[in-house]
């Protein structure tokens, strides 16, 4: 599974950035075969690091929030979100310079399923891709998570209230963008990495530039 740790920050999120860039082998090392760093995003706006994993015993991420994430200076809060029922898309090769957003959907209990068939291949607008989907049931943020890239905002805001919030069952949503991306593996790594059948399938094209910068 994948899942996402979130770290708060109510001081300097680029300090805590380079913190954990800087402290990367010892945390892949403090995952040992429990799990795998892929990488490091954060959204616009938001005193935070989001530190995506890839594991098959979540004891493995709780060992890591309680050592050293925990102890990195500056941490107000962590929170780990799961993605579940992942679903990744192909991405085009002229992707590349698009901006990434996150769609956070809050869902009525009672229509899970319906608005996650509804969103799982829902007709999308020409200037947006779609990037992964899946259920997070995040307590105070939605239960629902899409990842789009496009080329302005407003182009997503529309597909959001004239796609998105006309769904039965969708209570609210919130529109975010990402503001950087960092690989904590190479590209040939992770070319292995979604060879192995983790749900992550032709991911290549938009991640490859930026884990050039990684190698």
């Amino acid at each position: 599974m994948i899942v996402i740790v979130r770290m708060l920050t109510d001081s300097d999120a680029k300090k805590l950035w380079d913190s954990i860039i800087f402290q990367k082998d010892l945390l892949q090392s403090s995952l040992d075969k429990k799990g795998r760093l892929l990488y490091l995003t954060k959204r616009v706006g938001c005193n935070e690091a989001s530190l995506f994993i890839h594991t098959n015993d979540l004891n493995g991420v709780i060992d890591l929030v309680l050592g050293p994430l925990g102890k990195i200076e500056g941490v107000t809060d962590i929170s780990i979100i799961h993605l579940l029922r992942p679903r990744f898309f192909p991405v085009p090769k002229d992707t590349y310079g698009m901006k990434r957003f996150v769609i956070t959907a809050k869902v009525n209990p009672q229509q899970y399923r319906e608005v996650y068939k509804k969103l799982l291949n829902p007709n999308i607008p020409e200037g947006l891709r779609k990037v992964y989907y899946a259920f997070t049931f995040q307590q105070h943020e939605g239960d629902l998570q899409y990842s789009l890239l496009a080329e302005e905002e407003e182009s997503v805001r529309k597909f959001v209230t004239e796609h998105i919030n006309t769904i039965n069952g969708i209570i609210s949503t919130q529109l975010q963008q990402a503001e950087k991306t960092k690989p904590f593996i190479s590209y040939k790594e992770w070319l292995e990495y979604t060879s192995e059948g983790n749900a992550v399938p032709a991911w290549h094209h938009y991640m490859e530039n930026h884990f050039a910068f990684a190698e």
